[in-house]
């Protein structure tokens, strides 16, 4: 059964990534981890439960949301995962890869999910993240789920937004880890969903 660790009632809160990404944790998480720009969900599921576990399992939560990006010339959304602490900061070891550190970028959050979550989804054969999108409960594409859905439409507002802010409006790009690899790392904002397996062994997986 497909459990989630809140019940959101609140609207979405968009969270700027220069009000809340802490730089220099992200950054030492990236390198601890040997952490790969393309791989968000990968990162931080080392991130979350190896080697730092005791400190996410009573501080963290490990979040399945979309991220949105302010190029020059171009405004992208992409389903994204990283890890907020209870203090409410950020933690992202993809980003600090993906992007320099001055460049706009704003966090959606659609499911949060405990460490001792996280764990349970571990031990279950054919798992995947993000998991509100394979879990069998909310469509193939996770909009079943209401916050999942509801981070989406608010991601998709901030693009509109931010893309006709400026004439002629910037060029709107919309991805989601079901869309072919070659082209995310076109937009150099690629990341991949993957396999859980019960023995805690990665597989990665590209969604054609």
């Amino acid at each position: 059964m497909d459990t989630f660790s809140q019940a959101h009632n609140h609207p979405v809160r968009e969270k700027r990534k220069q009000d809340y990404l802490d730089d220099d944790c992200s950054l030492r998480a990236a390198a601890a981890i040997r952490a790969h720009p393309n791989t968000c969900f990968t990162n931080i599921l080392d991130l979350f439960l190896t080697p730092f576990s005791r400190v996410f399992s009573l501080y963290g939560k490990l979040i399945e949301g979309w991220y949105v990006i302010e190029l020059d010339d171009e405004i992208v959304l992409n389903e994204h995962g990283w890890i907020e602490m209870s203090d409410g900061k950020i933690i992202d070891p993809t980003v600090v890869l993906l992007l320099p550190l001055e460049q706009p970028v704003y966090y959606f959050s659609g499911v949060e999910r405990s460490w001792n979550e996280v764990k349970s989804i571990m031990r279950k054969e054919d798992a995947w993240l993000p998991y509100v999108r394979f879990s069998g409960t909310y469509g193939s594409d996770g909009m079943g789920h209401q916050m999942y859905k509801a981070a989406h439409d608010a991601a998709v507002q901030k693009v509109f937004s931010l893309a006709t802010m400026t004439q002629p409006p910037k060029k709107m790009t919309f991805l989601t880890a079901q869309d072919p690899l070659d082209v995310q790392r076109e937009m150099g904002v690629s990341m991949q969903v993957f396999l859980l397996s019960p023995d805690h062994e990665e597989e990665q997986h590209e969604k054609a």
